[in-house]
């Protein structure tokens, strides 16, 4: 545990929670590009070959079986409106069969009191515990990474990167240097239980992936530009951040440019990538998985939809969705999905027109 003189205040880290949960729901803060998933079709069939019920959603992600490849992605937690949020989430991610990724942990390590705030009341068939990778340049280590796990009773750790956000935030920390390393002492110290690396909304470059895979993550989620903007969100908190993120409103990786850099990379070492960021339903997410994520994240729909007490149908209708669009492109099994299914502005992706298949 780091030392209590560095630790934030409860009452501070509840506001900043809070005040998080408020900005994010409005409409003002999201990437100004959708992340490319505009220039993307999915290959419509007329004849799909087979009943809508034959299709297979299930897959199998770090060992864990889930109904369909989809995550609610890490939002919030530490506070007793965070309580409520996550408690929605988890009771739609165990009826629909999805993982699940509670918010940065870092409040219970350092306010033990705050640990009943994440935990839930049904438990997703697979879990993620998170932490800013930055923490551990702030005096968190890897047993601290490990105990989070536990305290949350969670499968596996985000360990995420936001250093624009922090950078923005007044009380922001800025301590990068060096995690490359910290983040493979982390995963020495789970194993076998996954470490998965994800940024919170401006993407992973090719050097980055590159870096994540040399210190052995079990995953990698690119989180790309195109949903929600924590610069924005920073911004909105306060007026002086306001003026510094302007700056920001466009920038990152778009998600699919980081999700294909990403699979190039991955693929090989065998190491299944993820992606979020701007993905807003089910069509979207068969795209991702189509370019190669294993999984796809949804971060403000979820939100929105807890807001309004329809968690739980929001993501019964994105199975749905995504159900629909693997049928119609064909496709028996939705981890069949592939570059062969889709349209790149209007042409298969391979450049071959469609009319020469």
């Amino acid at each position: 545990m780091p030392d209590q003189t560095d630790a934030a205040p409860p009452t501070q880290i509840g506001r900043r929670k809070d005040d998080h949960l408020t900005v994010a729901a409005r409409d003002d803060i999201e990437h100004v590009h959708r992340g490319g998933f505009e220039r993307y079709r999915l290959r419509h069939r007329a004849l799909p070959g087979r009943d809508l019920a034959e299709v297979d959603l299930s897959v199998e992600v770090l060992g864990k079986r889930l109904a369909a490849p989809l995550l609610i992605a890490s939002m919030t937690g530490g506070t007793e409106r965070a309580r409520e949020v996550n408690a929605k989430l988890a009771i739609a991610a165990e009826a629909a069969g999805l993982a699940m990724g509670l918010g940065s942990g870092r409040a219970a390590l350092e306010h033990p009191e705050l640990t009943p705030t994440f935990l839930l009341p049904v438990r997703p068939p697979l879990l993620f515990a998170n932490l800013g990778a930055v923490q551990l340049r702030r005096g968190l280590g890897p047993a601290d990474a490990e105990r989070l796990v536990d305290l949350m009773q969670a499968d596996a750790l985000f360990l995420h990167l936001n250093p624009i956000q922090e950078a923005v935030q007044p009380e922001g920390d800025t301590e990068f240097g060096g995690l490359t390393e910290l983040i493979a002492a982390v995963v020495k110290r789970l194993r076998p239980r996954p470490v998965v690396v994800k940024e919170v909304g401006f993407g992973l470059s090719p050097e980055d992936v590159a870096e994540l895979l040399s210190a052995g993550v079990a995953a990698i989620d690119v989180s790309g530009a195109g949903g929600t903007n924590w610069a924005l969100i920073e911004g909105q908190r306060d007026p002086a951040a306001g003026e510094v993120a302007r700056a920001f409103a466009d920038w990152g990786w778009p998600t699919v440019t980081s999700l294909r850099e990403a699979v190039r990379l991955a693929d090989p070492a065998g190491v299944p990538i993820f992606a979020s960021g701007g993905i807003r339903d089910g069509v979207d997410a068969a795209i991702a998985l189509a370019l190669g994520a294993r999984l796809a994240g949804f971060a403000r729909p979820m939100l929105l939809a807890a807001f309004e007490d329809r968690a739980t149908e929001t993501a019964q209708l994105l199975v749905r969705q995504l159900r629909i669009a693997t049928w119609a492109v064909g496709a028996a099994r939705v981890s069949d999905l592939s570059a062969a299914h889709l349209l790149h502005d209007g042409a298969p992706i391979d450049g071959t027109p469609v009319s020469a298949r």
